[in-house]
């Protein structure tokens, strides 16, 4: 068994560096905030990371840039727990005691954009909530999107890392290069950001409230209400903006690729496009319709906009921490299981199965009856006007099957807390599909409720679904440590 570490060493010599200059704003913030025990937590975090940075470097020498298929699995994951244990380190040292085990919950939790909590973010200074907000953003589109920017500049293909990471579609290079398509797309996620920090703060959202709130909510990891000021000051308009880009950071970013190329037309007539945008008007209407049959609400309009809130946030596993779900009836609640389950577009921030992998295995279940009653037929799976392959049917299933799986086992695991049966059931679909939100006692994205081992396994779970399985149980496959199959 062989690997290129020097290039692993390189890789986490790298993400740290990048991750201990994404920790000055937030140490900037304590200065500006005159809260030095905060600003000490902060620098010796910064300094542990760029130790290990420059540690790392010196070690990394003379790396090689060849990367082989299992190499790049195994990079992926590198950089991912790379930036987690860093991750870790304000919670550690800004002093307020908030233990090893809730540390590493948080970081996991919001490296992997997940709603999902077990420290108050009330009970935070603002430069931790500020930290909290970045690791959202930057998980949002990836580590690995941003490790292969870094890449780039190192002169390592990083084809197989985007396609280590990125499953269940074929990774579409609409540059020269994979580097420079990502430039692109980590410039469209920029400025769909900046777009919606200008229409926050027009709506009267503080500035720092605001700003957290767009981080968040592009990387689709939900709502920070710090000190109830996003309940302080949600509006309608409020919620659109919030709801509205919700939707866009849960589009497949080739969909904005090709607007840019102005393929304005190609774009819209994409078909993931299309069944993503109808599942969640057709939920909308169907929870509208229930909720008025049911009397929850006065209005239609109170209806309607809740219907909208529920089905945005679970739809693109946004996971805004919704107490009212709790009193909306069975089918409904039933609902919104399936729609994070679902989740979003492939190539977006956020979680779920993705509506591409869903939409096949539905295809592939309608193919399965069309040849019981016509068995000699020739009848492909179809997705727009491309024909699936039978590798990539065979995938899904597998992923699918998989997802399924380890759903069950999960549930059997954290039963053992000895929670009731909304809480035990729903909280694997939450985290797996990294929504966070879930029902009974975790209603409001809160894991405090399980014990110390049950929320280091629900953040194990949370990191397998943002690294779609593969990466993590790969690792547990006998060829995959066998030389001679390396390649």
């Amino acid at each position: 068994m062989t690997f290129n570490h020097k290039l692993i060493m390189r890789t986490i010599s790298t993400v740290m560096g990048v991750e201990g200059i994404a920790m000055l704003l937030s140490f900037g913030t304590a200065i500006y905030d005159h809260d030095m025990k905060t600003a000490k937590g902060f620098a010796i975090s910064i300094a542990i990371l760029f130790a290990i940075a420059l540690v790392g470097r010196i070690v990394s020498r003379g790396f090689t840039t060849k990367i082989k298929a299992r190499e790049s699995y195994f990079i992926v994951l590198v950089c991912w727990l790379s930036m987690i244990a860093g991750g870790t380190l304000p919670y550690l040292f800004v002093g307020r005691g908030y233990g090893v085990v809730n540390a590493i919950f948080e970081s996991v939790a919001a490296w992997t954009t997940s709603s999902a909590w077990v420290i108050s973010v009330s009970s935070m200074p603002r430069a931790l909530v500020l930290w909290k907000a970045t690791s959202n953003w930057l998980g949002g589109m990836g580590i690995i999107i941003l490790t292969i920017l870094i890449f780039s500049a190192l002169g390592v293909n990083a084809q197989r890392l985007a396609g280590a990471e990125l499953r269940g579609a074929e990774i579409e290079k609409h540059t020269a290069h994979m580097a420079d398509t990502v430039k692109v797309i980590y410039l469209i996620y920029i400025g769909v950001s900046l777009v919606e920090l200008l229409l926050l703060l027009a709506g009267g959202v503080p500035k720092f409230v605001a700003l957290v709130n767009t981080m968040s909510t592009m990387s689709t990891a939900g709502i920070i209400d710090y000190k109830s000021a996003i309940a302080r000051h949600f509006t309608p308009f409020v919620k659109v903006v919030l709801g509205l880009f919700s939707i866009l950071a849960s589009l497949n970013f080739i969909f904005y690729l090709k607007v840019a190329k102005k393929r304005t037309k190609e774009a819209l007539k994409d078909f993931e496009l299309r069944v993503f945008l109808g599942i969640i008007a057709g939920a909308t209407v169907f929870s509208t319709i229930v909720l008025l049959v049911y009397g929850r609400y006065d209005s239609f309009f109170d209806a309607i906009v809740n219907s909208v809130t529920g089905v945005v946030s679970f739809a693109c596993t946004t996971g805004f921490p919704l107490e009212h779900v709790e009193t909306w009836p069975p089918v409904l609640r039933l609902l919104m299981v399936v729609l994070m389950l679902i989740g979003g577009c492939a190539y977006s921030t956020s979680g779920g199965i993705k509506v591409v992998r869903f939409t096949v295995y539905v295809k592939m279940i309608g193919r399965g009856i069309y040849k019981r009653i016509h068995p000699r037929a020739v009848k492909p799976i179809m997705i727009g006007d491309a024909p699936v392959s039978a590798l990539n049917a065979s995938s899904i299933s597998t992923y699918i099957l998989l997802f399924l799986g380890l759903y069950l086992a999960s549930a059997v695991i954290l039963s053992l807390d000895n929670l009731d049966m909304e809480t035990t059931l729903s909280a694997p679909v939450a985290l797996m599909t990294n929504c966070g939100v879930g029902f009974g006692r975790i209603s409001n994205a809160g894991y405090g409720v399980f014990s110390s081992p049950g929320k280091l396994y629900c953040a194990f779970l949370m990191l397998m679904g943002r690294l779609e399985m593969y990466a993590l149980l790969i690792l547990f496959s006998r060829s995959f440590w066998a030389p001679d199959r390396s390649h």
